[in-house]
């Protein structure tokens, strides 16, 4: 299940007309990035869910035809939260376990090897989770020495769960969790939280490959800059060797300079001169001045960390 009802508050004026799932990361919306993933792992059975501008997702990925896969999506009158919209689509996801993911996070984690270690350890829910510094202040999962979840958002054992991680939004549940979820609300907090502390199996699963969350636009200029040059990979992309992307359908004028791993999209127009350092430039819009660090909206807005 891919989760894809979020506001993207952080993100507007941005997100006001484009879904945060379906914002381009490099030429490519964000949200079939994911997909493309889980499909690289067999998975082409997909439930989406929906609430803010679901119609541009629903007209770009139909039912998954085109890329391969089966989609369904279920659509949140009022939006329920990770734990709410999950169980609002039980009835589509079957009896086998069910993986999880954001489709606004910019992350390709190895999922054969979470579930492999999700079966050997016989969990109700494994948690994908990364190393961090910041684990302790942003919200912790302790994990012990057999990848037991000890700790969960400070609540729990720390002594019992030393190993401290951060989740990544990716996790894997028994189909026998689906009923234990709230009809509204966070899964972590509502659901997670009271299993761990009655010591219940979850398990997490390390996985340290590149993760960005692209709900702000530090991170979202970061994680295309990145990519283009090289500092960051996922898997399935490779940086050009001059560390920037221009759209084979976007315009740039003679005399530009486009430098620090700057993204040019789709129908994008670059004006004589310019030169665009470190930035994206989204579909459709037009450069006509020099920029930096920012994001250049279709309307001429620039969104600066």
């Amino acid at each position: 299940m891919i989760l894809a009802a979020g506001f993207g508050t952080r993100l507007r004026p941005l997100t006001e007309t484009i879904p945060k799932p379906m914002i381009p990361v490099v030429g490519v919306p964000n949200l079939v990035r994911v997909i493309e993933h889980l499909k690289a792992h067999g998975i082409r059975d997909l439930v989406i869910n929906l609430h803010h501008l679901p119609k541009p997702i629903r007209g770009h990925l139909g039912d998954g035809s085109d890329l391969q896969v089966n989609i369904q999506y279920t659509l949140e009158e009022t939006i329920l939260g990770t734990g709410g919209g999950i169980k609002n689509a039980a009835h589509l996801l079957g009896n086998e376990t069910v993986i999880v993911v954001n489709g606004d996070v910019l992350f390709t984690p190895d999922i054969d090897a979470a579930l492999a270690s999700h079966r050997s350890n016989g969990a109700l829910a494994t948690l994908v989770v990364r190393r961090d510094s910041d684990a302790e202040k942003l919200g912790p999962v302790g994990l012990d020495d057999r990848d037991m979840i000890r700790r969960l958002v400070w609540e729990g054992s720390a002594e019992h769960g030393p190993r401290t991680h951060m989740f990544t939004g990716v996790h894997l549940i028994e189909p026998e969790l689906l009923h234990l979820l709230p009809d509204e609300g966070c899964i972590v907090r509502e659901t997670y939280i009271p299993l761990v502390k009655k010591g219940a199996p979850l398990y997490g699963a390390v996985d340290d490959q590149f993760f960005c969350d692209l709900g702000t636009p530090k991170r979202f200029i970061e994680a295309n800059t990145a990519l283009v040059c090289g500092r960051s990979s996922i898997r399935g992309y490779s940086p050009p060797p001059d560390a920037f992307h221009v759209d084979p359908e976007a315009s740039v004028e003679q005399g530009c300079r486009l430098v620090n791993g700057t993204v040019i999209g789709k129908g994008a127009h670059v004006k004589a001169g310019v030169t665009v350092d470190g930035s994206v430039v989204m579909p459709r819009a037009s450069v006509s001045r020099d920029v930096r660090d920012c994001i250049v909206c279709e309307d001429g807005t620039l969104i600066r960390p």
